[in-house]
């Protein structure tokens, strides 16, 4: 006599074991995990005392692995989205970690953004300027600032605070990623992108974007011109913004985006200063970022048939 068919209720039972099997062994791997990242703040802080050991690097290089081998109908941007919040979580651990927002508006969108990628647990604090979020990093009362992506509409008043990065100093600010990495499918402001700068140094990823500025004084040169220096350096660019001084020097600072890593002692950046030999030129690699996922590149799964 063969055994009665299982009730569904007797084989939802059978796969809710599975499941609940399943998180405790995702929970202990967490647990494992977070013991592996406190031998690697011990070291680092060994090594290099009590400073953040952010890797946006690293980072993004994880999360495009993650996303090439994910498999199934489980999101990727919620996937993703676990990740972020570990990697941020893991971060808080080996060191302090802060985030100045700036907040121009008041509306909170760059708050959103930045939670978004800095996750729940990072401590974050809203500036009303550009110019406080840049202070806040100068002055290592801050790891990372979230600034609007220069000549946006969304930097008011602020478009041109990537001046401030336009320094050789040792210490001044880089811009080191563009928000989001991962655009969330709830995002309030779906066309909003924004900056981060940190006193770090970015680090080349395979896949990334740097900007670079232009400071030329005397005669005015065409934007043609500009592309043309930078093609003669063996670089291709994009124009973001500029910005004029004015002035006995008749200073005009520019700011373009090339599709690549330059570092910043690229010896292309010496080629691109040479370009403009009637005009007196500065030029600074400003940082860079890995450039973000795309919608393409995600491929939210469709919903289930009806």
């Amino acid at each position: 006599m063969s055994s009665p068919e299982p009730t569904p209720d007797e084989r939802l039972d059978v796969l809710r074991q599975q499941i609940d099997t399943i998180d405790d062994e995702l929970h202990d791997l967490i647990v494992r995990r977070t013991e592996l990242v406190e031998r690697v703040g011990e070291i680092k802080r060994d090594a290099w005392g009590q400073v953040s050991f952010i890797r946006p690097g690293r980072e993004a290089r994880m999360l495009r692995r993650l996303n090439a081998q994910h498999r199934g109908r489980f999101p990727r941007p919620v996937l993703l989205r676990l990740w972020r919040e570990m990697i941020i979580g893991s971060l808080c651990l080996e060191g302090p970690f802060s985030v100045a927002v700036f907040d121009g508006r008041g509306d909170g969108e760059f708050w959103d953004l930045s939670r978004d990628h800095f996750g729940s647990f990072a401590p974050m604090r809203a500036h009303r300027s550009a110019t406080e979020v840049v202070t806040e990093i100068s002055a290592g009362s801050a790891t990372v600032g979230v600034l609007p992506v220069p000549g946006s509409h969304h930097a008011n008043d602020d478009a041109h605070w990537w001046r401030a990065l336009f320094s050789e100093r040792p210490g001044t600010p880089k811009v080191i990623a563009r928000l989001p990495f991962v655009r969330m499918p709830n995002s309030r402001a779906q066309d909003l992108d924004g900056l981060v700068i940190s006193a770090l140094d970015p680090e080349p990823t395979g896949d990334d974007r740097s900007l670079i500025a232009v400071e030329l004084e005397g005669s005015e040169i065409s934007r043609d011109r500009l592309f043309e220096g930078f093609e003669r350096a063996g670089l291709r660019a994009r124009w973001i913004d500029s910005h004029v001084t004015g002035g006995p020097a008749n200073l005009r600072t520019h700011l373009l985006e090339v599709p690549e890593f330059v570092a910043a002692d690229d010896e292309r950046l010496g080629r691109l200063r040479n370009s403009f030999p009637d005009v007196a030129a500065r030029v600074i690699a400003i940082g860079g970022y890995a450039t973000p996922l795309t919608l393409d590149e995600l491929r939210y799964p469709a919903p289930p048939a009806s």
